[in-house]
């Protein structure tokens, strides 16, 4: 037998073809994932990153003591007359005003920062636009910043009930 012979029948073998694919799949394998890693690696943390936490805390604690008190808030929109009423059940205290971020799911266009002075006990009411149809994020906030709850829905935004959590998920 020549040496041509043998390496046409080694090439005609699949257990070469077997032999030589996993390795070089795994070469290949390994570069991409590389190239993944390095394409849409994740982005380094902000110099001022340590204030970013402490707000995160301060936030959960705010999530926290809506969570004790139980506070709920219904929000409804009303766009014949513009108007955005809030309705506060089991807040620590009545305050001044609430403050509302309204985050639209798809176009920041539609997002909206309201602030609702109070009108009666428990009962804040404002100005607002009408809200269209889509995924809605929602935070609301007292003045004092000493609740908070947060939420999503979805549709055209004219009723919306939203109930205290514990962020932690300690409470029950």
């Amino acid at each position: 037998m020549t040496a041509d012979s043998n390496r046409s029948q080694l090439r005609s073998n699949p257990v070469f073809w077997i032999m030589l694919a996993l390795p070089a799949s795994a070469v290949i394998a390994g570069l991409t994932t590389l190239g993944i890693a390095l394409h849409s690696a994740d982005r380094p943390l902000p110099a001022a990153y340590h204030w970013e936490g402490a707000r995160l805390d301060e936030d959960f604690a705010r999530a926290r003591a809506a969570a004790v008190a139980g506070v709920a808030v219904t929000f409804e929109a009303t766009p014949a007359s513009h108007r955005c009423v809030a309705t506060v059940s089991n807040a620590p205290r009545d305050t001044a005003a609430l403050y509302l971020q309204l985050t639209h799911g798809s176009s920041a266009d539609f997002d909206r920062t309201l602030r609702l002075p109070r009108i009666s006990a428990g009962r804040y009411s404002g100005n607002c636009a009408d809200f269209p149809a889509g995924r809605w994020r929602i935070d609301i906030e007292d003045d004092t910043h000493s609740w908070s709850l947060r939420g999503s829905a979805e549709g055209p935004l004219r009723r919306v009930t939203l109930r205290a959590r514990d962020p932690d998920g300690v409470l029950r």
